[in-house]
């Protein structure tokens, strides 16, 4: 079952910012699209012209948008002078019981939600909406203030619910959307601090775990052997005579013989283990919850895998390449520390041997064990 934490990434990455900034757009068009044919339906036909003119604007604002999503705060202030300028335009014809001012109210707050080069444009944005709305309630207060006196009281109660509700719409939606997109930016930053997490314990050749990654979770498995009496496996694998065929092939064979031989362990470990390249030519896997047997299986089944692929060079040589590999299995007794030293022990036995082999307690000479 998905996480609840899982779902709202993946829902926070569908919303992208173009994404977000089209739905604001969306809807302001459609509002203005409102008072276009409410202020012709009422023969209003300055304010009609004025929305003509902000449609258009919105429309304009919404190809910018799909282009250069990126210019937020110059998106943002279009927007703002707009609405700020609507609501004054159509307080002075309407007058203010049509509740047209709440929007320049509205509008007080956003300033300070956009990034500015300069920190006093918000202060200087705030000073003129107060002054406008200060003008406003001032002069349609005066005998003939308002410009239009015909309009019928049910008329102006209607547009003064409708403002209301847009007021506190507006307020809403964008409180809302500037929360989504500091949670955006957020999430956008925790992946990408996984990302490079993930790439600082990433191997670039062999796209395994490297040795620091690997000691981490070797600890986890120390720590659960000891505290529930787990048991893990750990083996060690060297590529035999790797030198021999950095020297004959060249290194990009190498390289080569590394990326195919990661991900044959990886194919060969079950999912619940790790592997790692421990080093150079030395790669090792460990796995929990299992035993030295079933940590003999997965090396031999790593080490046939790798002695029937064949290798073909940059000059169309064909070459094998085989593995030596260590097992032992460790417990609350045995330190992961200890269990790769017994692991290397294992496998440079095994080097001393013939090379090409898996060496496990079962086949190592006690005597021989430091």
């Amino acid at each position: 079952m998905i996480s609840r934490r899982t779902f709202i990434s993946a829902v926070l990455n569908r919303f992208t910012r173009r994404t977000t900034l089209l739905i604001i757009d969306a809807v302001f068009l459609l509002a203005h699209l409102f008072y276009l044919f409410f202020f012709l339906h009422n023969d209003i036909t300055e304010m009609f012209v004025f929305n003509i003119v902000s449609v258009s604007v919105y429309a304009l604002l919404g190809r910018l948008i799909c282009k250069e999503p990126d210019h937020v705060t110059f998106y943002a202030c279009i927007a703002i002078a707009e609405v700020a300028l609507h609501a004054g335009a159509a307080t002075l014809f309407m007058g203010w019981e049509t509740g047209f001012s709440m929007f320049i109210v509205c509008c007080g707050p956003f300033p300070f939600f956009l990034k500015f080069k300069s920190w006093h444009l918000p202060a200087v944005l705030e000073i003129l909406f107060i002054s406008e709305f200060i003008f406003l309630r001032t002069y349609t207060g005066r005998p003939n203030g308002v410009i239009y006196t015909q309009i019928s009281d049910k008329t102006i109660t209607l547009i003064f619910v409708f403002n209301t509700l847009m007021s506190f719409l507006m307020i809403v939606t964008f409180s809302s959307i500037n929360k989504f997109m500091k949670q955006l930016e957020e999430q956008k930053m925790k992946d990408k601090n996984e990302e490079l997490s993930m790439l600082i314990k990433i191997d670039p050749l062999s796209q395994l775990f490297n040795r620091r990654a690997m000691v981490d979770f070797l600890k986890r498995l120390d720590e659960n052997a000891k505290n529930r009496g787990e048991i893990y496996v750990i083996g060690m694998g060297d590529l035999d005579n790797f030198k021999h065929i950095n020297d004959t092939y060249g290194h990009a064979s190498g390289d080569k013989v590394i990326t195919v031989v990661s991900r044959i362990m990886t194919e060969c470990v079950p999912s619940e283990g790790y592997v790692c390249r421990w080093g150079g030519e030395e790669l090792l896997f460990a796995v929990p919850a299992a035993s030295m047997e079933q940590g003999r299986q997965i090396a031999e089944k790593i080490r046939n895998r790798l002695k029937k692929y064949v290798f073909t060079s940059d000059e169309g040589a064909e070459f094998s390449v085989t593995i030596t590999m260590g097992v032992t299995e460790c417990s609350g007794a045995i330190s992961y520390e200890r269990g790769v030293s017994i692991a290397d022990q294992y496998l440079y036995y095994g080097k001393s041997q013939g090379r090409n082999r898996v060496i496990t307690m079962e086949n190592f000479p006690p005597e021989l064990l430091k």
